[in-house]
């Protein structure tokens, strides 16, 4: 599994190699990170008796050119979500489930408002990309901030990674130029073309997500309207672990979170073909209204009460969603095939 503190594959490999650990050793049995829509293994060398891969994937046609073969060679493939899990069944992937990533409840938990200011914060996170429509968030803000001119925007947007970065120049809401700059620097300067005015903006620096609770604390109401997600997305759930509602997709990965009891759901969508590098289709994701976005705003701006009741149901939720569940989950499904292939071996082989 990879590792690290400020990406989602790295704080789901840390969690679960911490959680796995705990439970019985299972001989001959790896649990791999799928790395690729490929469904290669992202440590080939690794390759044990039993294969488990654990996977993410957003480009659906992409996925389904490999699903046939890849449903050879794994004995398992976990899906991060109900839609992953969907494709693969589409493609010919029977021995699949899903499990989804967890929350640590150590770090997210649900917290105080801040202390009344006047001001109505929305929050918007995750990596700065097409797919994950911060551009949808700039339009249907650029809106909501001239309508009120005490909201205010706080974003945790940073993108490690220049080819997901420059994705955004798809978007056809907003005026996007990719440049050597540093990633920080591109945001400023794409808020600010696109009519956000700078001095209600925060932008957040890339810091441990041990940290980022603080930034939580600080809003009101989050928004993610993604137009794809492979998983349950990792930082809308710890988002509303901590207590606070959101405006997101109820597609994809989100469905398997989302409802109109815990959120506002967006659910107006129109298809977005998506194509590679060749120009060959890759997949078809579903792109969010911002009129609707700009509603639900509005809703949440002139209702608080309705976001106090959705916020108490989002906090109870997220708490179903735990790191130890997921690993004992996978140990389950290792235990499972293990004593399958026992029982499956010719005596004294």
């Amino acid at each position: 599994m990879p590792r690290g503190r400020a990406h989602g594959w790295g704080i789901a490999g840390e969690y679960l190699t911490r959680e796995i650990a705990k439970l019985p050793y299972l001989e001959g049995v790896t649990l791999h990170c799928i790395s690729g829509h490929d469904f290669r293994p992202m440590n080939p060398a690794d390759w044990n008796s039993i294969n488990i891969g654990y996977c993410f994937f957003e480009n659906d046609i992409e996925a389904l050119r490999h699903t046939r073969r890849a449903a050879r060679e794994w004995d398992f493939i976990v899906a991060g979500s109900s839609w992953c899990e969907y494709q693969l069944r589409i493609g010919g992937v029977r021995t699949t489930s899903t499990i989804l990533q967890g929350i640590d409840p150590v770090n997210f938990f649900p917290v105080p408002h801040r202390n009344d200011d006047g001001r109505f914060i929305v929050f918007s996170g995750g990596k700065f990309e097409f797919r994950k429509g911060q551009d949808l968030v700039i339009a249907a803000m650029r809106v909501f901030m001239q309508r009120h001119q005490d909201v205010y925007l706080a974003c945790s947007w940073n993108n490690q990674w220049p080819f997901s970065l420059a994705t955004m120049v798809h978007s056809p809401l907003i005026t996007f130029n990719p440049s050597n700059e540093d990633c920080t620097t591109i945001l400023q300067h794409t808020l600010h073309e696109n009519g956000i005015p700078p001095e209600r903006v925060y932008l957040a620096p890339l810091i441990d997500n041990s940290l980022i609770r603080q930034i939580y604390q600080q809003t009101d109401i989050g928004i993610f309207p993604n137009r794809c997600e492979g998983g349950n997305n990792m930082v809308m759930c710890e988002y509303m672990a901590c207590g606070r509602t959101v405006i997101a997709s109820d597609a994809t990965g989100h469905a398997d979170v989302i409802t109109a009891h815990n959120a506002f759901p967006l659910s107006s969508y129109s298809p977005v073909l998506v194509k590679d590098a060749t120009g060959q289709p890759s997949a078809i994701w579903h792109e969010a209204s911002v009129a609707e976005i700009i509603e639900q705003l509005e809703i949440a701006y002139q209702s608080r009460d309705t976001c106090a009741q959705k916020e108490l149901v989002a906090a109870e939720d997220m708490k179903q969603l735990t790191w130890n569940e997921a690993a004992r989950k996978f140990h389950a499904t290792g235990s499972k095939i293990a004593d399958v292939v026992s029982r499956t071996r010719l005596p004294g082989l």
